[in-house]
This record gives structure tokens, C-alpha cells and sequence, in this order.
């Protein structure tokens, strides 16, 4: 904490984030998605944020179990996907992803070097 809130570091603050008062945490993660999507403003990226901690506060505190199985459906997912993207030649590691379609749907595909089998 090098700074104190003063009125001149409120209004910078407000100022940089359009008139909201953020922490110095959510600031930061504002300017990483800026980052990651230049074309956004601050202002959406402000409200983007605010919804993720509104889910945030109105899922996993609310149940942390259910969120952790979510956010591990939500891994499962995207990893599908990018295997997917793999297989079809736009990215490496073709040749250890599993056939687009055990990608399919709700079921969850294998890399070929898992020797487990589906329980």
C-alpha cells in the first residue's frame, strides 16, 4: 500500500476508470483485458468485469463444489476444442490428439498416450 486514499488518488482513479472506483486488483485485471482485446474500451471492459465478479459472488461463494465441477467442465472443454483446432492442422500436436469426433457433444475426448479406459 504506497498510496493512501486521498481525494487527488480517488479522482485519479475514477478518472482512468470512467468515473467507477476500482481496487487496485480489478485494475489490474481491467488493463489485462484491454490487453487481450485492444479494440475494447475501458468502459466495457469495467462492466465486463464487474459481471465476471458479480458470477463470481453469486456462484462460488455461494457453492465453491459446484463451481470447481463448472470450471472443470469449462477446462474439459476448451482443451476439446483446441484438440479439435489441432487435428484440423492449425495448430501442433496433431498426431497425439484423439479423432475430432471423440470430441463430440457432451463427451470428453483422450489423448492417445492415456492408457485408461472410459469408466
Amino acid at each position: 500500500m504506497a498510496e493512501e486514499c486521498t481525494p487527488t488518488y480517488i479522482g485519479r482513479v475514477r478518472e482512468r476508470f470512467q468515473g467507477k472506483w476500482v481496487c487496485g486488483l480489478c485494475g489490474e485485471a481491467v488493463k489485462e483485458r484491454q490487453a487481450r482485446e485492444p479494440d475494447l474500451t475501458v468502459a466495457r471492459a469495467v462492466e465486463a468485469h464487474a459481471a465476471m465478479c458479480e458470477r463470481f459472488n453469486s456462484t462460488v461463494r455461494l457453492n465453491p463444489k459446484l463451481s470447481l465441477a463448472s470450471s472443470m467442465r469449462d477446462i474439459a472443454r476448451k482443451s476439446c476444442q483446441h484438440r479439435r483446432r489441432s487435428i484440423d492442422g492449425s495448430g501442433a500436436g496433431a498426431a497425439t490428439a484423439t479423432p475430432p469426433s471423440a470430441c463430440g457433444g457432451d463427451r470428453l475426448g483422450r489423448a492417445a498416450s492415456c492408457a485408461l479406459p472410459y469408466v
